[in-house]
């Protein structure tokens, strides 16, 4: 799209932000007010649909983000994208509690938007990647990982003496070797070649050079290939001509056939194809409809026209990012034409400023409030209203002016000071008991009137807390640019950047710059005025009037140098492996269907059934609380993915790094247990993990095993590696530190849970994802779309049947199987040995990475999720509810 499309783009959405603000504030009003909604299918909707819309805006917005050329803009954009982050992460939760499920589903209120579910999949934003680390920290992670060794410490000079020497050593023994084998060559008679030179190159040259000679050895096999082909050709036609001449020159070549016979045998050739042709049109008409309709998948891929969009706004981000940098050079230009003409005007205005709330409380109050501490801001306060207004110092001074009436007559001693003090913490925590117990009784009672439907006041929404930050995000964003965004606008609210609001944020720039000058020289002017009111009042013998002295802030210690350069601590890390490079997949590589039955089979009334998930629901959950999670600040940092072996969890693992282009540190029992010996190198470990983690941010801390990691107890087969020797300060040094602007993930994959010590898993993962067996959805979908690439499979091979048989087996050993199945030579026998559902069937139950998992054993997961999970109890209690409630219905029914 062009710069104006994606401007009116803009402001359609803003419109749509602006309606669904309104609609998510009335769903905050039901929650406040405690307005239950009835039925329950009826509540989800009314979440789901504010849930959708703001998912589809996200998605808009992000893109908007990515390819908006106005570089003033984006800034207000993207805090508006940080407060929508935290509101759809706030919406599952409110969304999971309505539904009293882990899993939910959107279907019926996209239904009602006319939208798909894959609308409103959240997409990774564009500016994650390349937005969060810093430059040089980028550089460190490269250069180290393409093999430059940056962080080895700075030898001494007896070190590189001493390396010199043996670099000397080393040649002088080579070459001796060499002239030893020149001299034997010589005397056995032997040709002696001439060595090619040798160049140290760089690990980048030396991976050029491989490629390089992998593409011309393909080349060369090319061309050897072609040359046969033709040699071969050339032979052959050669020897049936000779042998053809032979025969003529013989007598022996068989004569023509008769005219008559001929004829009619190139008319029944004609026939035949014209027959064969007409097949083979209606053949590829009806592929081509079954194609549209999605009924058979084309083994021809055109070009993606992803991939083309994909650089043509490659191009636009440079467009972006050089509008950006002349935003920058203008408004540094701009900021030093107004600190040189407007310095002494901007440093009056302050000064006038500030005299003027001099004037006000003195002409009221007849006195001075105090002036804020440099450390607080300054006058900003004053600025911002921040500080006490002459009526609150009213309300204040009547009340402390009684206070102090009252404590004149009889002096308290420490005692009774501190049994008030003592008194007051009691009875605070006495109303914060008292507040817990109320909501607990208004939580029994609502759950006692809820088991009949005559009294079943309805489904109470939860209140959210980030609806109030994401409406001021949108009301500064409009302060700013209300009277800019017009569908008229001019180019350079389009693209570019506003001279008006350069020169605005160059004032405010400066005015930030001159005001803690001013500040110093009206508090030396306070002062003055202080010491002639107190020289007034004494002199009519009056008492000058108590104010409340200001609280000096505590000076923020600055942050004591690293001894360690991240470099070091990277390298040490890098050369243990616990930092290591992951293949690179993306979410799209995951692979795997939704569950489109969920919403019509929980909708109905008393009876709802609850079908399991599928692998495409996992990978929404992923999205919403791994991906979006790490780019908000969100208080998820930590998630433990269950499943069976095979079924994908480290895959998804991978993706999101590779989505958020996060580091990776593995922590995971079997890759540490012999890294760093000892209690004084594992405190090491746990201080560069601490800081390289916040360095390096994004950050992923892989715990692959977790479940090994808090064993109950360690198998005797195992305690040679001792798997948990980690698991006793883990929540202390890495839990704990985390904060809710820190862009790290704690993402542990278990196989096993139930082996774990419930208490201290729970306490590092209290959130837990669970992987559900391969459906035949997803299996039928992942078929398909492997077999469909290779041209020889019939374009209606029964995959559904071999989906249907498949169910349990782990999903990354079918992909495996179709791999090796069709290699080069099963493939050039397609043609004319087709490939069968039962080949197929064969090869994954042959295969030893094939696991199959029948409902019985996976009830074992089931049955520790509902143990572990919060969502265990919950929909029981809800289950418990349903089925009081359809007794009751069931009586009412009988009676009537």
């Amino acid at each position: 799209m062009s710069n104006k499309e994606y401007y009116a783009t803009w402001l359609k959405i803003k419109e749509n932000l602006k309606n669904t603000l309104a609609e998510d504030a009335r769903v905050q009003e039901l929650a406040i007010n405690y307005v239950g909604i009835k039925p329950q299918s009826n509540a989800v909707e009314t979440v789901a649909r504010v849930y959708a819309k703001y998912c589809e805006l996200y998605n808009k917005i992000c893109d908007c983000y990515d390819q908006m050329t106005q570089v003033q803009r984006r800034p207000y954009i993207k805090v508006i994208i940080d407060a929508l982050a935290c509101r759809i992460i706030e919406l599952k939760e409110i969304l999971q509690s309505v539904e009293v499920y882990e899993y939910t589903y959107t279907d019926n209120a996209c239904q009602q938007l006319l939208i798909t579910p894959f609308d409103v999949e959240i997409i990774c934003p564009f500016f994650y990647p390349f937005e969060m680390r810093q430059a040089e920290m980028q550089y460190i992670m490269d250069q180290i990982y393409a093999g430059n060794r940056i962080g080895d410490p700075t030898p001494t000079a007896s070190e590189l003496e001493l390396l010199e020497q043996k670099k000397r050593e080393e040649e002088e023994r080579l070459q001796e070797e060499k002239e030893a084998e020149i001299r034997r060559k010589m005397a056995l008679g032997i040709e002696i070649d001439e060595e090619p030179s040798v160049c140290d190159l760089s690990p980048q040259e030396l991976e050029e050079k491989r490629l390089l000679e992998e593409y011309e050895g393909h080349v060369f096999n090319i061309q050897r290939m072609e040359r046969a082909r033709y040699v071969t050709k050339e032979i052959s036609h050669k020897k049936h001509k000779d042998e053809n001449m032979y025969l003529e020159l013989a007598g022996l070549k068989k004569p023509a056939a008769k005219e008559d016979l001929r004829r009619k045998a190139c008319k029944l050739i004609q026939h035949i194809l014209r027959q064969y042709m007409k097949i083979k049109r209606e053949h590829y008409r009806d592929n081509k409809v079954k194609e549209r309709l999605d009924m058979i998948i084309s083994s021809y891929k055109p070009p993606s026209a992803k991939v083309q969009l994909e650089k043509v706004k490659e191009t636009r981000r440079k467009f972006r990012q050089a509008y950006y940098e002349k935003w920058m050079e203008k408004k540094l230009t701009e900021k030093t034409r107004i600190l040189k003409f407007k310095e002494g005007d901007i440093m009056e205005d302050i000064s006038d400023e500030i005299r003027q709330w001099f004037s006000e409380w003195f002409e009221v109050v007849r006195v001075f409030d105090e002036f804020p501490y440099p450390d607080e801001g300054g006058s900003i306060l004053i600025v911002k209203g921040e500080t006490f207004t002459i009526e609150e110092y009213i309300e204040w001074k009547e009340v402390e002016e009684k206070r102090l009436k009252a404590e004149a007559g009889a002096q308290k001693t420490k005692e009774q000071i501190k049994a008030e003090k003592l008194a007051a913490k009691e009875e605070k925590k006495r109303l914060a008991q008292e507040a817990r117990d109320k909501e607990a009784r208004r939580l029994l009672e609502y759950k006692k009137s809820r088991f009949n439907p005559d009294s079943d006041p309805g489904v109470y929404i939860n209140i959210g807390e980030c609806l109030e930050g994401l409406g001021i995000s949108w009301a500064s964003y409009e302060t700013k640019w209300k009277d800019i965004d017009e569908p008229d606008a001019g180019i350079d609210a389009i693209r570019g950047y506003i001279m008006k609001l350069v020169t605005e944020d160059a004032y405010q720039d400066v005015q930030l710059k001159l005001r803690p000058v001013v500040d110093e020289a009206m508090r030396l002017e306070l002062d003055i005025l202080k010491n002639a009111l107190k020289a007034d009042y004494a002199s009519f013998e009056g008492k000058i009037p108590i104010t409340l002295k200001r609280k000096k802030p505590k000076k923020i210690k600055e942050p004591k140098p690293e001894k360690i350069t991240p470099e070091v601590m990277f390298q040490s890390l890098a050369d243990q492996g616990i930092v290591r490079q992951y293949p690179r997949v993306t979410l799209d590589d995951f692979w795997g269907d939704r569950n489109y039955a969920a919403a019509d089979c929980r909708g109905i009334a008393w009876t709802p059934t609850f079908p399991p998930a599928c692998i495409g629901d996992v990978k929404e959950q992923v999205r919403i609380r791994c991906l979006l999670s790490l780019g908000a600040n969100s208080e998820q940092k930590t998630q433990l993915l269950v499943g069976p072996k095979g079924c994908g969890k480290k895959t998804l693992i991978y993706a999101v790094a590779t989505e958020c282009n996060a580091l990776l540190i593995d922590l995971s029992p079997f890759s540490v247990y012999n890294k760093f010996p000892g209690p004084k190198n594992i405190k090491t470990l746990w201080t560069y993990v601490y800081k390289i983690s916040r360095m390096m941010q994004p950050t992923i801390i892989l715990v692959d095993h977790a479940d090994k990691l808090f064993y109950k107890s360690v198998p005797p087969e195992e305690k040679k590696l001792d798997p948990t020797r980690l698991s006793r300060d883990f929540f202390k040094e890495i839990i704990k530190p985390l904060k809710t602007e820190d862009k790290i993930l704690v993402l542990g994959t278990a196989s096993e849970p139930w082996l774990s010590a419930k208490g201290k898993m729970i306490k590092v993962f209290p959130e837990v994802i669970l992987f559900p067996r391969s459906d035949y959805g997803s299996l039928s979908f992942i078929l398909k779309k492997m077999l469909m690439e290779y041209h020889g499979v019939e374009r209606e091979f029964n995959v559904h049947s071999v989906a249907q048989t498949l169910r349990g087996y782990g999903i990354d050993a079918v992909k495996e199987v179709v791999t090796k199945l069709l290699s080069g030579k099963r493939r050039a026998e397609l043609a004319y040995r087709p490939l069968e559902p039962t080949e197929l069937l064969q090869a994954v139950m042959e295969n030893e990475t094939s696991v199959y998992l029948d409902p019985f054993d996976y009830q074992m997961f089931t049955t520790w999720y509902m143990s572990y999970s919060p969502w265990g109890p919950k929909a029981l209690d809800n289950t418990l509810m349903l089925e009081s409630q359809y007794i009751y219905y069931l009586k009412a029914l009988g009676k009537k």
